[in-house]
């Protein structure tokens, strides 16, 4: 008997089953604040392959990056922050301000925790988070994916080889990009504000002592924004009226209040006054001012010769705010190369803005007023990309197949690797200190001989004047460097073979000296007799040429 199929019309459906959705229909019920859109992936793409290519995969550099974790090592080995300097014999009792102590101990942890992945994943997306948040910024002045990806280019190119330096400044950049990006970017003010920059300042004052550029670049816009008003109106008391300017002002106080919450308090001000001032530190090269004839300052050159051309032709006017800013920051940095940290995003955002008006204006383009499809599927595509750029780092794959990074790798080529595996091997070191390049005393205390005693290591503006004079000038090898070694009673001298051609050449021809230990980076000499004994037969181990398999490599 053949079957009898009755259609199921709506009439016939029961209450319960017309209020169920239609199943064949996916409702996008991701909140409104996790959605993204589909620009966003391919940043995201844009910066995960930098981070995995480029920073998280990087050997780190330079080696006084150890210096910072030493100092870590020893607030979390003894519970409290140092008031005078704890490492080094020739500075005992010298006054010290730990400007830095939060992110040193950070540091000094998560090598404790995750070693040289960690080291190198933390670094890395510190910098692609930097980039990220710049790229924001652009995105929202200019309203524009090009030059979204031109704002990350420039900031890139301009503060490439501040990038590769790896240390506390790392963090105070990550912090002043999201200063910047507000005060350039952002101009509806919310009460939040007052919250969160002063907890900013916090944070910031207890990572980095380049907290004063954010307080000096809150000023500056807040100063910038009143004469602005002044001089559109031109009565200055429409200035002191001007609710933005008041704000910023106030805002400027209260951060400066906030930054006082730190173990040093007021001294955390002097501090950064006193090491900016300090003898020593203008013996550094980092600190010099930046000329055509690095490759930096080539480039800073070129960028600024674009940004001029550009503003040139921009229909846009340029705000007051960001004028101040990129006059004061490109003087700062023409005096110290380092402050091209800070110029480096403000540039990057007044070309992108500008040179987006340029471009519509030539193409007779508008910007566009609705904002960009944002859906729930752009955020899982999001997060299974950070899920294999994470997967595919070093800290990565250490985390997810326990493989971890061999010292060689993990480290950069200046890195006295093999002369720490030749000092571990000895049974005891020489009586005294030791003489070796201010840059490897960090990696030499951390990973060498328990009583390893280098004379310095590169936290310079703790040291005394006559120490640091006295040090590059054995450094030089001059022709007195023995008087210069009996005084500070040094009985070991691990010395770079590229940089103290002249001190090796000396301590060979003497005859109170012998060379332990020689590879094709290091030359490892001590005394023949020990400092406290004036009789009996000197100590002569056998010299060793042999060095670890990474040094053979090498050759």
């Amino acid at each position: 008997m053949p079957a009898i199929v009755e259609s199921v019309t709506e009439t016939d459906q029961s209450p319960e089953d017309r209020q169920q959705p239609d199943a064949r229909v996916l409702e996008d019920r991701t909140p409104d604040w996790a959605r993204m859109s589909r620009r966003s992936s391919g940043f995201l793409a844009v910066l995960g392959l930098l981070l995995t290519a480029v920073f998280a995969s990087r050997p780190l550099w330079p080696t006084d990056l150890w210096d910072h974790i030493n100092y870590g090592s020893w607030i979390l080995q003894n519970g409290r922050i140092p008031d005078r300097e704890p490492l080094l014999e020739l500075t005992d009792g010298v006054p010290m301000t730990a400007s830095a102590w939060l992110s040193q101990t950070a540091l000094a942890a998560l090598f404790d925790t995750a070693g040289f992945a960690g080291l190198q994943f933390a670094c890395g997306l510190i910098i692609v988070a930097s980039l990220g948040l710049v790229v924001r910024g652009a995105l929202r002045r200019s309203g524009s994916t090009l030059f979204g990806f031109v704002s990350l280019f420039t900031f890139l190119t301009v503060n490439w080889h501040q990038f590769l330096i790896i240390r506390p400044q790392l963090i105070g950049v990550l912090l002043y990009c999201g200063l910047v990006v507000w005060l350039l970017c952002v101009r509806r003010w919310h009460r939040m504000v007052w919250v969160v920059v002063p907890a900013l300042f916090a944070l910031w004052a207890n990572c980095h002592g380049s907290f004063s550029v954010g307080l000096a670049v809150l000023g500056l816009a807040a100063a910038g924004h009143a004469v602005a008003v002044a001089v559109r109106t031109g009565h200055v008391a429409a200035a002191v009226r001007s609710r933005r300017a008041v704000r910023l002002f106030l805002l400027l106080q209260l951060s400066a209040a906030a930054a006082l919450i730190h173990p040093a308090g007021l001294n955390v001000f002097t501090e950064v006054v006193r090491v900016g001032r300090h003898p020593n530190v203008a013996t550094m090269f980092e600190w010099a001012p930046l000329t055509l004839r690095m490759q930096q300052g080539q480039i800073l050159a070129s960028v600024g010769l674009l940004l001029i051309v550009i503003l040139r032709f921009s229909p846009r006017r340029v705000r007051p705010d960001e004028a101040v800013l990129l006059v004061f920051l490109t003087g700062m940095t023409l005096w110290s190369s380092r402050m091209i940290n800070w110029l480096a995003p403000v540039l990057a955002l007044t070309l992108a803005a500008h040179g987006a008006a340029v471009w519509r204006s030539w193409h007779s383009l508008r910007r566009p007023w609705a904002p960009e499809r944002r859906s729930g599927l752009w955020t899982v595509v999001n997060l299974s990309l950070c899920w294999v750029f994470f997967a595919l780092t070093n800290f990565g794959v250490q985390a997810v197949h326990g493989r971890s990074v061999p010292v060689e790798r993990a480290v950069s080529r200046q890195t006295p690797v093999s002369a720490v595996e030749f000092l571990n091997s000895q049974e005891r070191l020489p009586d005294g200190l030791a003489f070796c390049a201010a840059e490897w005393s960090g990696f030499l205390m951390k990973f060498g001989p328990a009583d390893f005693r280098p004379m310095v290591n590169l936290h310079v503006h703790v040291i005394p004047e006559e120490v640091w004079a006295h040090y590059l000038e054995l450094a030089d090898g001059p022709a007195d460097w023995s008087g210069l070694a009996d005084l500070y009673g040094i009985g070991l001298i691990v010395a770079d073979r590229s940089r103290h051609q002249h001190l090796i050449r000396q301590v060979e021809r003497d005859a109170d000296w012998e060379r332990l230990y020689k590879d094709v980076q290091t030359c490892i000499f001590r005394r023949r007799v020990s400092l406290h004994s004036h009789s009996g037969a000197p100590d002569d181990p056998p010299e060793t040429e042999s060095v670890p398999a990474s040094v053979q490599r090498e050759r």
